[in-house]
């Protein structure tokens, strides 16, 4: 489960070279799982809406999710750059926390920012 393609991430980053795709790979694979572990399971993927902008439901009540030419389901566009975000955090920043930009165990404010809405609420 990859939420950000290799030559989307390597777009973001302004990367024209092709020497740290495998580091970035691995950046996307950590990416995508951090996103996903955040929104626990709510999920990550565009849901389809009608014309009154209500999501679209299944005869089982599930919603139906977008899904692009090749009928893969399209990731939202939140869960897209938060992904990114993370990606350019870690690349830039590779060991280090500088600034204590977050607290140890959670993400970097910008990227929960985005995906706070979208996530499932923790049950009491």
């Amino acid at each position: 489960m990859e939420y950000i393609t290799l030559d989307r991430a390597k777009a973001h980053l302004g990367m024209d070279h092709d020497e740290d795709d495998t580091l970035i790979g691995a950046y996307i694979v950590a990416a995508s799982g951090a996103v996903k572990n955040y929104l626990k399971s709510s999920s990550a993927y565009e849901v389809e809406r009608d014309s009154n902008d209500d999501p679209i439901l299944d005869s089982n009540g599930d919603p139906e999710y977008a899904r692009d030419s090749s009928g893969d389901k399209l990731v939202a566009i939140p869960v897209q750059q938060a992904t990114l975000l993370l990606i350019g955090y870690f690349y830039k920043n590779r060991d280090e926390n500088p600034d204590s930009a977050f607290a140890q165990g959670y993400l970097p404010a910008p990227v929960t920012a985005l995906l706070y809405p979208l996530r499932d609420p923790a049950l009491a």
